[in-house]
């Protein structure tokens, strides 16, 4: 159960709204999975467009969710002491946005991505364990993009293989 520290050692409100995804991070199991398949449904309307903005919807998603995690997840870490509450989950939206935004835009395909990138995000393999490492938000996130970027990157391979 991710830990939820009393509401006033939490941060700013606006602060913990953002990085939680509206309390979807104060899920009781898997808050990971749940903030992941929370980026897939903000996903699911570039299944439907055509020509360019099939691309730059999705990408203009992954550059919003990146700008709102840049400035509230700095506020939360301050508040609690934490390096990485498991209740911030903007971080697994922005990394399955970007999973997404490299994988085919296919729907069986971005499922492909979600799983590959729950697996990759959960184990943390080489290089993504050395992202984790960074200092503050930058750690929070930068762990789950670096898993995002390989999701993707094995989705597309798997497709040209198969």
């Amino acid at each position: 159960m991710p830990e939820k520290p009393p509401r006033e050692d939490r941060g700013p409100f606006w602060a913990v709204a953002i990085s939680t995804v509206l309390g979807l991070g104060f899920t009781p199991r898997m808050p990971g999975t749940v903030g992941a398949a929370a980026g897939f449904f903000l996903f699911v309307p570039a299944f439907f467009l055509q020509g360019e903005a099939a691309s730059i919807v999705p990408l203009s998603e992954l550059l919003a969710v990146g700008l709102l995690a840049a400035l509230s997840i700095p506020p939360v870490l301050k508040a609690t002491g934490q390096r990485d509450p498991s209740y911030i989950v903007i971080d697994e939206v922005a990394g399955m946005l970007c999973a997404l935004c490299i994988a085919p835009p296919q729907f069986v395909w971005s499922l492909i991505a979600f799983v590959l990138f729950r697996i990759l995000d959960i184990f943390k393999p080489f290089p993504v364990d050395k992202l984790e490492r960074l200092r503050g938000a930058w750690g929070v996130v930068a762990d789950d993009l670096g898993a995002g970027i390989l999701a993707g990157a094995l989705t597309l391979v798997m497709r040209r293989l198969l």
